[in-house]
């Protein structure tokens, strides 16, 4: 979507993340699991973005949940709890296509 990765007004983020959410539950549906993963990531990644420019954060062209969830933590250290998480869905960002093994 274009503007999207540019966009400062956390409500736009909120939007794109649940447009996401919404695809993980499509992409399982059709089986895609791949796919899913995948949407689990950008959902997340979007939700974090959208907490930190609520708060004022400076917005950065980052893919990594574990790297976004450092600069989470400054401004709420709670979240802290959901490392492991974003640890494992980080690894989802880049899955490799069908066509890496033919």
């Amino acid at each position: 979507m274009k503007g999207q990765k540019n966009s400062l007004y956390p409500p736009d983020w909120m939007k794109y993340a649940r447009k996401d959410w919404r695809r993980i539950f499509a992409m399982l549906n059709d089986n895609d699991i791949e796919g899913a993963a995948f949407f689990i990531q950008q959902a997340l990644e979007k939700y974090l973005k959208a907490f930190m420019l609520q708060r004022g954060w400076l917005l950065r062209k980052i893919h990594d949940l574990d790297a976004l969830l450092d600069d989470a933590t400054e401004y709420n250290p709670s979240l802290e709890l959901f490392r492991t998480l974003c640890k494992r869905v980080s690894g989802y960002y880049l899955i490799p296509k069908l066509s890496d093994f033919y």
